[in-house]
Formats: structure tokens, C-alpha cells, sequence
């Protein structure tokens, strides 16, 4: 009996570690087999994928949006937005953002008169659906191994309370750990007073260095549980000159909001592009002029995003056959998006 006791009292977190992992499995047979869960994108998230890839041409980023949708589904949403938008007159560039789309990622988009036979009327197919049921032969060991577990588990929760009295006692006769050094602590101070702020979405560097031609980076806007909220990102807006490299005197720093259905456009502009009247006319038809200056802070805001957009590196280059800061040798800008109290 007391050789049980030691073995117990030196295996103490055995059993929580079990019980854990007899959670885990559990989880993982009720969500994969059970009662597997699955996201199916509707109209509208195929809508706000549409004007994304309308707004920064990232073709990887619309097929990996797609993913959850078969070829057949996609077929038949895309063409559903077609025939909704034109019966509800909307304008014509949202059917040209679909039709876009739709020819990007290989969709033939179907007339009225083709359209898909609602499941309703679609006749049964033959066999047995993998996901009309489970097998339970197939089940028993994990289920035997979930019981063990549990089982374990169960026992652990019953003999963790009465161990624990001796553990505090023994962590009592050790020694105090030694105080930390005040520089540490001070640190430590230092980061607990800046906290994140609310509804933070993470923290961006849009980087630019003369030679990166065609430049154009974008970052995906997401809740913790990945929920798809939009974009935000800077991309190349004119260019002077001849020659390589591309001599780039003007960016688009934009915001894209699913939940708005719009894209916010600020125009980072050199010194020469913003004092030059015929460029400055020019670019502002993209979006609001703005005079690039190192330190300057930005905001671009929709229905329920936010972003402060901060130029923390700015350096003209330097070229004999050009206006003098006509462009940049290097442009770093930093956003920080937020959603906005009250948004989805």
C-alpha cells in the first residue's frame, strides 16, 4: 500500500495529463465524426471576395478564399450574384467585379434559362451518402480508449485534492526566489503599461526599396476566430521616367471593408508629384492626395474598420535624369488596423 502511495505522490501530474489528452480525443471524435462542423460561404462572402480581388488582383488569395466551395458551387453562386445584380439594376461595376472573378478563377457564369436545378427537384443519387451515418465497428477502439481515459481522469480528480496539501508543504520549505534585477522589472512595468488597444487586429509593414518593381503587398483583415473582416495594404500608384528600375513617385494606401463593400483609397505622393499640378490632378482622381512625410500619420476609416497608417522611413532617390524628390528610394509605412466599437 505505501509503495502505491510514492508511486501516486511522484506521479502527480500524470493523471491531469491525461484527462487532457482525454479531452482533446474526445473533441476531436465528436467534431470530426459525430457531428462534424463545416463553414459554407454564402453569396455575399463570395460578393466581398469579388471586390477584394477587384481591389488588389491577388489571384492565390481569391482561390484560397474559394476553397470551401466545389467548382459546381462557385458556378452557382457566382452565377446567382450575375442574376440578382442585373434583375436589382445595380451598377454595372459590381457585375463587372464578379465577371472578373468568375474568369479568374476558371468559372463559366450560367444564364437564367441554364440555371442549376434546385436541390429540391435534383434526383437521389444512388449508394449511401458517406455522411448519412458512422460506422460504430470502426469506433470501438476510440471510444474503449476515450472510456480508459476517462476513467483516468475521474481517479485523477479524486486523488489530486488529497496530494496537493503535501506539495504546498514541500514548496514551502524551499528556499524564496531571488528578487529579480530593477532594470527587468522596470521592463516589465514598461510593457504592462501599454496595453494593446481595443479591437486590435494585429500590426503591418508595408515595405518599399527602389528595385521592387511592381510592388504591391496586401495583409488579410481577421477576427481571432478568423472571421474574414477585409483588407488593408499599399501598392504602386504612377511612376515617371524611363527605364528600370520602375522610378515610383506616388503609392495607394488602401482599406478594404467586407462588412462596407468598399475600398478607402489615401495617394502617398513625393514632394515633386504633389507640387506638379498636372500629376497632383492626376492622382487625385485615385484617392485623397496626400504629401509623403517621414513621421506623418494616416487614417482611413470605413463602416466598421479603422487604420492608422504611419510613415516611419522615408528617402528620396537620388538620379540626375529626374526631378529632384521626385521618387523614393525607400518608403516603410506601418498600419495598425482596429474594428471599430459596434462593428461586425
Amino acid at each position: 500500500m505505501d509503495r502505491v502511495k510514492d508511486l501516486l505522490q511522484r506521479s502527480i501530474w500524470i493523471a491531469p495529463l491525461i484527462g487532457l489528452i482525454a479531452g482533446l480525443a474526445l473533441g476531436l471524435l465528436i467534431g470530426w465524426v459525430i457531428a462534424p462542423v463545416s463553414y459554407q460561404l454564402n453569396a455575399d462572402d463570395v460578393a466581398a471576395i469579388a471586390d477584394s480581388y477587384a481591389a488588389n488582383k491577388d489571384l492565390t488569395l481569391a482561390r484560397a478564399r474559394l476553397t470551401p466551395l466545389s467548382k459546381d458551387d462557385q458556378t452557382r453562386l457566382l452565377s446567382e450574384l450575375v442574376r440578382e445584380r442585373t434583375a436589382n439594376k445595380k451598377p454595372p461595376e459590381e457585375l463587372e467585379r464578379i465577371h472578373a472573378l468568375a474568369q479568374a478563377v476558371g468559372v463559366t457564369i450560367r444564364p437564367a434559362s441554364t440555371a442549376a436545378t434546385p436541390a429540391a427537384t435534383r434526383a437521389p443519387t444512388t449508394g449511401a451518402s458517406p455522411s448519412a451515418g458512422f460506422n460504430l465497428g470502426s469506433l470501438l477502439p476510440i471510444l474503449a480508449i476515450t472510456a480508459i481515459a476517462g476513467a483516468i481522469l475521474i481517479a485523477g480528480i479524486l486523488l489530486v485534492p488529497r496530494l496537493l496539501p503535501e506539495l504546498r508543504a514541500r514548496r514551502a520549505t524551499r528556499a524564496p526566489a531571488a528578487a529579480q534585477p530593477a532594470s527587468a522589472s522596470a521592463a516589465a512595468k514598461s510593457f504592462a503599461a501599454a496595453p494593446p488597444r481595443a479591437g486590435g487586429l494585429g500590426r503591418y509593414v508595408a515595405a518599399y526599396a527602389l528595385g521592387t518593381d511592381n510592388f504591391d503587398t496586401s495583409f488579410s483583415l481577421e477576427t481571432p476566430r478568423q472571421e474574414f473582416l477585409g483588407e488593408c495594404g499599399m501598392g504602386v500608384s504612377e511612376t515617371i521616367g524611363e527605364g528600370k528600375p520602375d522610378k515610383i513617385a506616388a503609392f495607394d494606401v488602401w482599406l478594404f471593408d467586407k462588412g462596407d463593400v468598399r475600398t478607402v483609397t489615401l495617394v502617398l505622393m513625393s514632394e515633386y508629384a504633389f507640387n506638379d499640378p498636372t500629376l497632383h490632378g492626376k492622382l487625385a482622381s485615385k484617392g485623397d492626395a496626400v504629401l509623403a512625410e517621414k513621421g506623418k500619420t494616416l487614417r482611413l476609416e470605413t463602416q466598421s474598420l479603422a487604420v492608422d497608417a504611419q510613415i516611419v522611413e522615408l528617402v528620396y532617390a537620388s538620379n540626375p535624369n529626374v526631378a529632384v524628390n521626385s521618387h523614393f528610394q525607400k518608403l516603410t509605412v506601418e498600419m495598425v488596423p482596429v474594428l471599430k466599437t459596434g462593428g461586425a
